[in-house]
C-alpha cells in the first residue's frame, strides 16, 4: 500500500509543479501584454503613416506647420525617416511631438536620385482615437506635387520622381486645404 501512496504523492507533486509553471507563464504573458498596451496607448500626438513601395534605400521627411498657412516650412518642424528599399509595401511612420497640432504637411520623397518610382498605397493620420485615411489614388486629392514629381497615376498610386528644370532633385508633395479640413475633423 505504501508504494501506491508514494505514487499518488509523486503524481500530486508533479501536478502542482506543472500548474505552478503554467500559472507563472500566464502571469508573464499578461505582464508583456500590459507593456505592449502601454507602448501603443494613444497619446496627444499626431501620427502620420505613409504606406508605400520604395524600391531603393532612401530618406523621407515630413514637415508640419501649425500656423494655418501652407508655407513656409521650417527644418526644426520636420521629422526624418530612413527606409530600406523593398518591393513590398512598408509603413513610414512619423510621430509628431506631443501637443503639436499640424495645419498643413509636406512630404519629401527622399534624397536618393536613383529612386525613379514610388508607389503610394495609403496615408493615414491618427490623433487620439480618431483617424483619417486616403488609399491609393485618393492620396492625390489631398497632396499637390512639386516640379520634381514627373508624373502621378491615380489608379495605381505610382509616382515618377525626377529633377526640377534647374536640375535639382527635391521631390515632394504639399498638402491641400482638403487635408487641412480632415485634420480639423480629427480635433472635434
Amino acid at each position: 500500500m505504501k508504494p501506491f501512496v508514494m505514487k499518488i504523492r509523486l503524481f500530486l507533486v508533479g501536478l502542482f509543479a506543472s500548474l505552478s509553471l503554467i500559472s507563472c507563464k500566464n502571469s508573464e504573458e499578461k505582464a508583456q501584454d500590459s507593456t505592449i498596451a502601454q507602448e501603443t496607448k494613444p497619446t496627444n500626438a499626431f501620427r502620420v503613416t505613409l504606406t508605400a513601395i520604395i524600391p531603393n534605400d532612401d530618406s523621407f521627411q515630413l514637415y508640419y506647420n501649425q500656423d494655418g498657412y501652407e508655407a513656409p516650412y521650417k527644418e526644426e518642424n520636420s521629422i526624418w525617416k530612413e527606409m530600406k528599399g523593398n518591393t513590398t509595401p512598408q509603413d513610414i511612420v512619423f510621430d509628431l511631438p506631443e501637443d503639436v497640432i499640424p495645419s498643413y504637411l509636406r512630404l519629401d520623397f527622399g534624397t536618393n536620385e536613383n529612386q525613379k518610382e514610388v508607389t503610394i498605397r495609403n496615408i493615414k493620420i491618427e490623433y487620439l482615437n480618431k483617424k483619417f485615411e486616403a488609399r491609393d489614388g485618393q492620396f492625390f486629392n489631398y497632396f499637390i506635387p512639386n516640379e520634381s514629381i514627373k508624373s502621378t497615376d491615380k489608379v495605381t498610386g505610382k509616382v515618377v520622381l525626377g529633377k526640377k528644370p534647374d536640375n535639382s532633385y527635391d521631390p515632394l508633395f504639399y498638402s491641400e486645404k482638403a487635408l487641412y479640413d480632415e485634420i480639423q475633423k480629427l480635433l472635434k
